[in-house]
């Protein structure tokens, strides 16, 4: 009778079609039957081909089940989820700069570079990098010119998406950001109570659960499928939670990461207040820029 077994320990093509076939042989049925050059080779070779597929499928789905053998990203990242890990995101490059800007005629007193004004890089590469003032910054002028010294700047486009909350549709209250390129970072996030009220309050990214009661105004960040990130809210017990109907603006710094390393060349992509040309000087070239971790990295 032990003969009569089918063998199943060896899961490639080859070895699941000769146990098949010796199987078979051992039926009284199929003792005469002439397995490679009969239509019953091309059952055979079904067989043997959805046995082998399923044992892969299997095993592949037995690798993701864990960290440490994990292959694709969503697998790795649902993992570090339940550890409380968030990976890190692609980081900016960041350069500092002096400008300086002379005020010929003008009797200002004062002039204001504004959040999200753009400095373009030399070309490099065939290609030219933006880089954004992340905050505004006002100067006074001194003598004859306006003196902007060791100005940040950050490479990348800064964006704005802006979700209207329907608790029905979205009881998690988790928004999706249709962006693979952020640096989290830079992330920032408003809530208005409605269409019609203005009022705006600002929330903060969690650094500390401990320090997160029942009304703090802040937002979590996990990673998504397709390597996108979501920001979600408090339910009331452990962060506050919005209100049905509310509006909710996320803006964000879309950057090329390590691509803009090194960067050391910088002009003016438009005119400051009335102002089209002014001189630069480096103080820093772009540094920090990096990609995204990988699966490997976030293990």
């Amino acid at each position: 009778m032990a003969q009569n077994r089918l063998q199943v320990t060896d899961l490639d093509f080859d070895t699941i079609k000769t146990n098949l076939k010796s199987f078979l042989k051992q039926q009284t049925e199929f003792q005469d039957y002439d397995f490679e050059g009969s239509g019953l080779n091309v059952l055979v070779n079904l067989l043997a081909y959805n046995t082998h597929y399923n044992a892969y499928y299997l095993n592949m789905v037995a690798n993701e089940a864990f960290l440490d053998t994990a292959l694709l990203r969503d697998s790795v990242v649902s993992h570090a989820k339940t550890l409380g890990y968030v990976p890190y995101s692609k980081t900016a490059a960041t350069a500092s700069i002096n400008l300086t800007i002379n005020s010929g005629n003008t009797t200002l007193d004062t002039l204001t570079i504004p959040k999200g004004y753009v400095f373009n890089s030399k070309l490099v590469d065939k290609r030219i990098f933006s880089f954004v003032v992340m905050n505004g910054v006002t100067v006074t002028k001194s003598d004859t010119s306006y003196y902007f010294e060791n100005l940040e700047i950050k490479e990348g486009q800064l964006m704005s998406y802006t979700f209207n909350y329907d608790e029905s549709a979205n009881p998690k209250s988790t928004f999706t950001l249709p962006d693979t390129s952020i640096d989290t970072s830079t992330i920032t996030v408003s809530v208005r109570p409605s269409e019609s009220n203005t009022s705006t309050t600002v929330y903060n990214k969690v650094t500390d659960i401990l320090d997160v009661g029942a009304d703090s105004a802040v937002f979590y960040l996990q990673e998504s499928k397709g390597g996108k990130y979501q920001i979600y809210f408090g339910n009331g017990t452990v962060g506050r939670k919005i209100e049905d109907g509310s509006v909710v603006t996320v803006g964000y710094l879309s950057t090329n990461g390590e691509l803009a390393n090194k960067i050391d060349g910088f002009g003016m992509s438009s005119s400051i207040g009335a102002f089209t040309t002014g001189t630069i000087s480096v103080v820093s070239v772009a540094g920090g820029g990096s990609d995204r971790e990988t699966v490997d990295e976030i293990k």
